[in-house]
């Protein structure tokens, strides 16, 4: 048995979501240490990949941040090493971390639970959490529940709505 770390549910082992309180129950270790860095490939040199972000900073503190491309707002990703992409509902048990209702996403086709970023210690990765419409890195589909690397600058489509990561996360 696992227990959830906001309300102390006990859950069986495999379980994704609190069933009292709707808590993602799956966690990754924390960020890593910075003294011992893997090697890593140069990214820079990959064609397709957009200039990074330019703009508003992120809020003090803030390793992540969300680009709403359409509205020009940054969503500061605070205090996790996982959160998860989507919008509300009505009488909705579980609510994503980063509710992108306000940004028309039931209009663009975001699910209501589309998708996960993960902060890991080999770097940052996007996770299809089996959406209707999609989880879209720089113009390539993404499989369901197969963890994807991103990167500062890289553009996030969830369905049709157009998000930009902003990183100053290192590994």
């Amino acid at each position: 048995m696992i227990e959830c770390p906001s309300c102390r549910h006990q859950e069986f082992v495999g379980t994704l979501f609190c069933g009292e309180c709707g808590t993602r129950l799956t966690h990754i270790s924390t960020i890593p240490d910075r003294s011992k860095q893997p090697p890593r490939e140069d990214y820079d040199s990959v064609g397709t990949r957009p200039s990074p972000p330019e703009g508003p900073d992120l809020e003090s503190g803030a390793f992540l941040g969300l680009k709403v491309i359409e509205k020009g707002i940054v969503l500061s990703l605070l205090g996790r090493d996982n959160f998860t992409l989507g919008r509300s509902g009505k009488s909705q048990a579980v609510i994503p971390d980063v509710d992108l209702l306000s940004y028309a996403a039931f209009e663009h086709g975001v699910s209501r639970i589309h998708a996960e970023i993960q902060l890991r210690a080999d770097g940052i990765y996007l996770i299809d959490l089996d959406s209707a419409n999609h989880t879209v890195v720089n113009g390539k589909k993404l499989d369901p529940q197969i963890p994807f690397p991103i990167h500062n600058g890289d553009i996030i489509e969830l369905g049709g709505l157009q998000l930009q990561l902003i990183s100053r996360y290192r590994i």
